[in-house]
């Protein structure tokens, strides 16, 4: 009698593939949690709340902090960080993509269903090509960037430590984690245009995701063929993620340029200005970096940025958020429909309606399940009445969109506070429709029912 034989007619249920992708994610987070509570990774121990928040928020390439990672922890716990968001980077699918790869086994049709669904035309390729792509990009633009981190910090320390910068700062930056080596994240560098843009470079293309890096890499190649064969460059996919990122990253400079310009960044050139407003227009989609005090900025330019976390980057990558793609179809709803079309289309091809529905379903969810959150946390405990609505809605909304920036509020919530950002790091990471689709009933009985109007709005 075999464990399969015991879970499905003794224990009376079966684990299907989402629900092993999340069980695998709890699996990696308590073990991260173990090894953060070893007296070797800290320099005065660590609490397990904040060694499980530290783990969560590794795993799910978040970014936020309870404990300051450069002076908190050794240099052993910083290795454990470092392959908590290496790991969930890279995403537990793709490790068990790999077993399955070198064990010479297929898929089942479930877990063919669930890859294509996650991860959309990578869906139809073969295992292998998938693992070898994802890898492939993943090591190359960590070790280019790298390089060009180390270039920098060359000039300030030692070989070994300007190694060891900027290797942990370049994963870190890709995976769209945000954790920095440095106890004021990156405001040391905020003029240093080689490092900005190293930096931005990496949460970018970790941002886009492997199937509109793929099809960047295509066309590169490409226009350097000489034979010019007639094929598509990009997909319907990648035009929206392409889009909808350079419109976000200018739009949100822009605005944090116009917004703090007298502010936060009053008495700095206008050139520095600018890469300081880039550099958080990017960062704070989804990787949690800052080169500027969060704290000091204005509830104005807060409220962009909890905009640009909340949709987040884009599918099938590293980010969190709603996505691109998703804030993409609604406008594209809202344009069709005061239109007055009845299909949605863009780039001559009509979108699927159950594709619609999916997106209005995960923004009104995600709306909901901040609100909630946030109403939890300020109504548990003895929570700080100094800090505002604004700061507590920013601090959830960057744990949903698995972002890591904090207007210093973090660090001094309660444990029943932090157990709630917890649970929203990991529902950014696996993504909200992800966790609610793991549960649900997979044969429920569908009835219709007479139809009849009701009045709104």
């Amino acid at each position: 009698m075999n464990w399969n034989f015991l879970k499905t007619h003794i224990f009376g249920f079966n684990i299907f593939p989402l629900q092993k992708i999340i069980i695998s994610f709890i699996f990696l987070i308590i073990t991260g949690t173990g090894f953060l509570m070893l007296p070797v990774s800290t320099t005065n121990g660590i609490h397990f709340i904040d060694a499980l928040f530290t783990s969560t928020s590794a795993v799910c390439v978040t970014g936020l902090t309870v404990l300051d990672t450069a002076k908190d922890f050794t240099f052993f716990g910083k290795i454990i960080i470092f392959t908590l968001i290496q790991f969930g980077g890279f995403g537990i699918m793709t490790f068990s993509l790999g077993i399955i790869s070198l064990l010479g086994k297929n898929l089942s049709l479930k877990w063919k269903i669930t890859l294509e669904g996650l991860y959309s035309d990578t869906g139809k390729m073969p295992i292998k090509k998938i693992l070898i792509r994802v890898i492939k990009y993943t090591l190359f633009i960590e070790s280019f960037i790298a390089f060009i981190l180390f270039s920098q910090f060359i000039k300030e320390y030692s070989i070994l430590k300007s190694i060891e910068y900027s290797v942990f700062l370049s994963v870190s930056a890709f995976c769209n984690a945000g954790f920095s080596v440095f106890s004021n994240s990156l405001i040391t560098y905020q003029t240093n245009y080689i490092l900005n843009f190293a930096i931005i470079s990496a949460i970018i293309c970790g941002g886009l995701g492997f199937i509109t890096l793929s099809e960047i890499s295509n066309f590169k190649l490409l226009l350097f063929n000489r034979k010019k064969p007639q094929l598509r460059f990009f997909s319907i996919h990648s035009k929206l993620v392409i889009i909808v990122t350079i419109i976000l990253i200018f739009t949100g400079t822009f605005l944090i340029f116009i917004l703090e310009r007298n502010y936060a960044l009053s008495g700095k050139t206008i050139s520095n200005s600018l890469l300081i407003s880039l550099f958080q227009s990017v960062t704070c989609r989804t990787a949690g970096f800052n080169t500027i005090d969060i704290g000091s900025l204005r509830d104005s330019t807060l409220s962009i940025m909890i905009a640009l976390m909340f949709i987040g980057g884009s599918p099938g990558s590293i980010a969190g958020g709603i996505k691109t793609t998703t804030i993409a179809v609604i406008f594209l709803l809202l344009h069709a429909k005061f239109q007055g079309k009845n299909n949605v289309s863009v780039f001559g091809r009509t979108l699927p309606n159950d594709l619609i529905d999916k997106s209005i379903i995960l923004f009104v969810l995600a709306v909901f399940f901040i609100m909630i959150i946030t109403f939890l946390i300020l109504s548990i405990g003895s929570f700080d009445k100094e800090n505002s609505f604004l700061s507590v809605l920013f601090e959830t909304v960057s744990a949903f969109g698995t972002v890591g920036l904090s207007t210093g509020v973090t660090s001094k919530l309660e444990y029943a506070h932090k157990l709630l950002l917890i649970l929203t790091m990991f529902i950014g990471r696996v993504g909200l429709l992800t966790f609610i689709m793991s549960f649900s009933l997979k044969n429920a009985i569908s009835i219709q029912y007479p139809k009849e109007q009701i009045m709104i709005g």
